[in-house]
């Protein structure tokens, strides 16, 4: 180890290849949640995903009932179900954005910082911005004196800076 490193770098290498970068191990469960966070738009099979994370069928079996029961995974009513990855769970978003923050902590890269952008860009923007702009539109200030020489002044305030612009207007 060096530079303070929590790991050597034979062990960082060594956990590329484990999902999550080894955060929750190298369980069926783990890589199952791995390929279809990789590949979130396709319908997956259970023989598709023995192939994919080299389980046996009943692991893969228990890894799709655990994934369905919390509702990442939606299960096609056939005698031969096909899996398809609930998109609109928190949980995908969740394990979207940590799959990312892994391959910018081994990468250096800002995959992360750029999905979350465009998930505020896609997802929360509308949400939260009208407010922004709603408490702040419309407002105009304004006040008339008598200037003396028989001509109002009306002056119309900036609401940003406070300052008062005069328009002038003959009586």
């Amino acid at each position: 180890m060096r530079g303070g490193a929590l790991i050597s770098e034979a062990d960082a290498e060594e956990l590329t290849d484990v999902p999550y970068g080894g955060l929750f191990g190298d369980t069926v469960l783990a890589r199952v949640v791995e390929e279809i966070i990789a590949d979130p738009h396709s319908s997956y099979r259970p023989k598709d995903l023995e192939e994919l994370a080299g389980a046996s069928a009943p692991s893969i079996r228990d890894a799709l009932a655990t994934l369905t029961r919390l509702d990442l995974l939606k299960a096609s009513k056939d005698k031969h179900p096909v899996y398809i990855v609930n998109i609109k769970s928190k949980k995908f978003v969740a394990l979207t954005l940590l799959a990312y923050a892994s391959l910018d902590d081994r990468e250096q890269c800002d995959c992360m910082d750029t999905a979350i952008r465009d998930y505020y860009d896609r997802v929360l923007r509308s949400r939260y911005e009208p407010y922004a702009v709603a408490t702040f539109s419309d407002y105009n200030f304004t006040r008339t004196h008598s200037t003396g020489a028989g001509i109002k002044a009306t002056s119309a305030g900036d609401p940003i800076t406070g300052r008062m612009h005069a328009q002038s207007a003959g009586v």
